[in-house]
């Protein structure tokens, strides 16, 4: 099984295409029995993916 962290330390803003991006490689993932890690999702975007509902795609806890 392949997993994918995604390092989201440097990271204060994503935009809406950004998005499109992580629930398109998300969806690949899953589909090959694989799956995709975000960690050190600072506030901002813990905001922007609550407002969106992708929070509970991508279980952040």
């Amino acid at each position: 099984m392949i997993v994918i962290i995604l390092d989201f330390a440097e990271c204060d803003y994503v935009s809406s295409a950004g998005l499109r991006v992580l629930l398109a490689t998300f969806k690949q993932m899953t589909a090959g029995n694989g799956s995709m890690k975000l960690t050190n999702v600072g506030e901002n975007i813990r905001d922007v993916l609550e407002n969106t509902g992708l929070d509970a795609v991508f279980g952040l806890a």
